[in-house]
């Protein structure tokens, strides 16, 4: 497993019912299943996690810790850092102890009560008292002294998050309400469109706000999957021409000094070999013009030349064509990595669809046909495929860095071939790299398909 990613959930106390291990033994797989009754926690726990590991200040995610019951929840990555809160104190007022380490070393500690509590117990902390004078002045109660195990350790808000960002894996979580959160993408809620929606009261019914949320979010989540893609396309483009430079530099140097020792030029073989090799340009530019990430270049003239009878004329069009080979391969090369991740990418949800199709073009980026060919809009998708594309999309797009995505019952809005085929598409389109998931699921179908990544949650004593 991936250094960044979790290997270990502890929770102790929650609800003040249930203490769990997850796993009880070994690690978390890259696709975790977590299992169990209705009621005992299978979704709390993918909050809680989601939330003591988001770095964000402002989305609330300390709160939501400090209103959850539990006495201590315990995140370990397989990198040996472990993310912990624990309450300290119930009475005045409930103290969470929040902490980074790494082995036994703490980097970062922060006593966490939401500003309002704080304001209120400064409050309280404020008496009357009749001094040796006789006249009324305001005291403050001592405050509870630091303890000295924490000497010399960063602490406060700012020295937390900032061991947050430095450690911890990027985070996604789609709840059982199908809405996708991470620090890392803006919330739908405040697109102006749905923010113009609100304030004037069209649509009035507050479940068309949440499906129009939806779609605006599968909207961004296109937009962004294309905008990564040309990212990358333009790497390996830059890539490509390096490559070009490469062997024309080297060819030009062998011109002007023919007689100075150079590295060899790669040859590209007999005759035989530079038809194959052509036929392979033809093919293979031909499939990335399917996505323009290459024009195709047709390359049957100079089969033709290098076929011809004249046994001298065709030694020289192999000599020519020898450079020109090697940097057209050299460009197909380098871009060839994103032109799988797309072809894979779109493979697999075409698979999944029905009577519609998605489709890459780079200067036009995710379109949505139905089997006439009629462009469809986000909001003309059913709520399952809505489901699959955002998150699909933002899997795409999480390859750069270590990145868990926790799922709350996916089989929702999803058929049953869907939820079967699920868990391997994504690590399918994953493949390679550090992107792990955590389910909580019921559905028998997926837990059957996928038995040794299931993880039953069973409360210990």
């Amino acid at each position: 497993m991936t250094a960044r990613l979790i290997s270990h959930i502890r929770v102790d106390g929650l609800f003040g019912l249930y203490t769990y291990s997850v796993p009880e033994t070994g690690e978390l797989a890259n696709a975790a299943i977590l299992y169990g009754d209705n009621g005992v926690g299978k979704s709390t726990i993918l909050r809680l996690v989601f939330h003591l590991l988001s770095a964000a200040h402002d989305r609330g995610h300390r709160g939501a810790l400090y209103r959850t019951e539990f006495d201590r929840l315990e995140v370990s990555l397989a990198s040996g850092i472990k993310l912990t809160a624990r309450v300290i104190e119930r009475n005045p007022s409930k103290l969470l102890l929040l902490e980074v380490l790494d082995g036994d070393k703490r980097l970062a500690i922060w006593d966490y009560r939401p500003r309002d509590e704080n304001r209120f117990l400064e409050a309280e902390a404020m008496y009357l008292e009749i001094d040796e004078r006789g006249q009324h002045v305001v005291r403050r109660r001592t405050a509870s002294p630091r303890r000295k195990e924490f000497e010399g350790i960063p602490r406060g808000e700012q020295a937390y998050l900032d061991a947050l960002k430095a450690h911890v894996p990027t985070l996604f979580i789609l709840n059982a309400d199908r809405r996708l959160d991470s620090d890392s993408v803006a919330d739908p809620s405040d697109e102006v469109e749905l923010r113009r929606t609100m304030q004037y009261g069209e649509p009035k019914r507050i479940n068309e706000l949440v499906v129009r949320s939806r779609e605006i979010a599968l909207s961004q989540a296109l937009s962004a999957a294309s905008r990564w893609i040309s990212r990358k396309a333009v790497l390996g483009t830059n890539q490509g021409s390096m490559n070009v430079h490469s062997v024309y530099g080297d060819v030009l140097r062998r011109l002007v000094s023919p007689n100075k020792k150079a590295a060899p030029v790669p040859t590209t073989g007999s005759g035989a070999d530079l038809l194959k090799q052509l036929a392979h340009i033809d093919s293979k530019s031909s499939e990335h013009a399917r996505y323009e990430l290459a024009t195709h270049l047709p390359t049957n003239d100079f089969r033709k030349a290098l076929s011809g009878r004249s046994t001298s004329k065709s030694t020289l069009a192999a000599e020519l064509l020898q450079p020109y080979i090697k940097s057209v391969e050299g460009r197909l090369e380098a871009v060839e990595p994103i032109y799988q991740l797309i072809d894979r990418f779109v493979t697999i949800v075409n698979s999944l669809l029905s009577d519609k199709t998605i489709s890459f073009k780079l200067s036009q980026g995710f379109s949505i046909q139905n089997r006439l060919g009629v462009p469809l809009k986000p909001a003309q998708l059913s709520s399952g495929e809505q489901q699959l594309l955002l998150l699909f999309c933002y899997v795409l797009t999480a390859r750069d860095t270590p990145t868990v995505f926790m799922i709350d019952e996916p089989e929702i809005s999803l058929n049953i071939k869907w939820q079967r085929q699920l868990v391997q598409s994504l690590l399918d389109i994953t493949q390679g790299a550090s992107i792990q998931f955590v389910f909580a699921s019921h559905s028998m179908e997926l837990l059957a398909q996928h038995r040794s990544r299931v993880v039953k949650l069973v409360s210990k004593p």
